[in-house]
C-alpha cells in the first residue's frame, strides 16, 4: 500500500493519504501502454481527406489535340492526373484511422502507467478543487508550487471553476476522473487528483 501527499489548493502539505494495494501494485508493460496511446491518437484523426481522381474530376471528354503530327506530347483526355485541373492520383479518400485494441488491453495499460506514476511519487491528493470563481492564478500558482513541466489536474464534473482556471495556463490541463485515460497520463509529469477522483479510480481497478 502506498502513501501519497495531500495538499490544499494553496499546495501546501496538509497530510497523507492510503491508496489500494490493488491500484499501486499494477504491472506497467511499456509495449501495451505504447499501442494504446496510438490507438486513442488514431481514433482522434478525422479521416476526411478527400481528393478526386480522373473520373471525378468535371472536365470534357473531347481529345484535347489529334494524335499525331502537332510535335506535342500525346494527350487523351484533359483530367490526366499529369494536367493542372485534372484528377489526383492515389490521392487521399475519407477512411477510419481506428486500430482495434481489447477494453481489457485498454484497462491494464492505463492502470499500469497509474501504478508506475504512484510509484515513482509524481501524484499528490488535494482535498478539493473548489474555487468561488475562475482564477487562473491559483492554478498558476500550485503548478509552480508543485515545480511541474506539464500538470494534469484530476477532478470531478462539478469542478468548473477549476476546470475554466487551468485551461489558459500553458502546460497544464485538467480532466475528469470518469474521462482520465492513458494519454493524459503519459503527457503529464505531475498528477494533482481529487480524493473523490482516486476512489473513483480505486473501485474500477477492482
Amino acid at each position: 500500500m502506498a502513501i501519497l501527499t495531500k495538499i490544499n489548493i494553496a499546495g501546501e502539505n496538509i497530510g497523507e493519504v492510503e491508496v489500494a494495494e490493488s491500484l499501486c501494485t499494477a504491472p506497467y508493460k511499456p509495449e501495451l501502454a505504447h499501442a494504446v496511446y496510438v490507438a486513442i491518437m488514431a481514433s482522434r484523426r478525422s479521416g476526411n481527406a478527400c481528393t478526386k481522381t480522373k473520373g471525378e474530376v468535371k472536365a470534357t471528354g473531347a481529345k484535347p489535340w489529334r494524335q499525331k503530327g502537332t510535335g506535342r506530347a500525346r494527350a487523351g483526355y484533359r483530367s490526366s492526373p499529369i494536367w493542372r485541373g485534372g484528377g489526383v492520383a492515389f490521392g487521399p479518400k475519407p477512411r477510419s484511422y481506428d486500430k482495434k485494441v481489447n477494453k481489457r488491453d485498454k484497462k491494464t495499460a492505463f492502470y499500469g502507467i497509474l501504478a508506475e506514476i504512484i510509484r515513482e511519487n509524481k501524484i499528490s491528493v488535494i482535498e478539493n478543487w473548489d474555487l468561488e470563481a475562475p482564477k487562473a492564478k491559483i492554478i498558476a500558482a500550485l503548478k509552480e508550487k508543485t515545480g511541474s513541466r506539464k500538470l494534469l489536474c484530476v477532478g470531478d464534473p462539478k469542478d468548473i471553476n477549476a476546470r475554466l482556471s487551468a485551461r489558459n495556463i500553458p502546460a497544464t490541463s485538467f480532466v475528469e476522473a470518469g474521462s482520465l485515460n492513458v494519454i493524459d497520463l503519459a503527457d503529464s509529469t505531475e498528477v494533482i487528483i481529487s480524493e473523490s477522483g482516486l476512489k473513483l479510480l480505486e473501485s474500477r481497478c477492482e
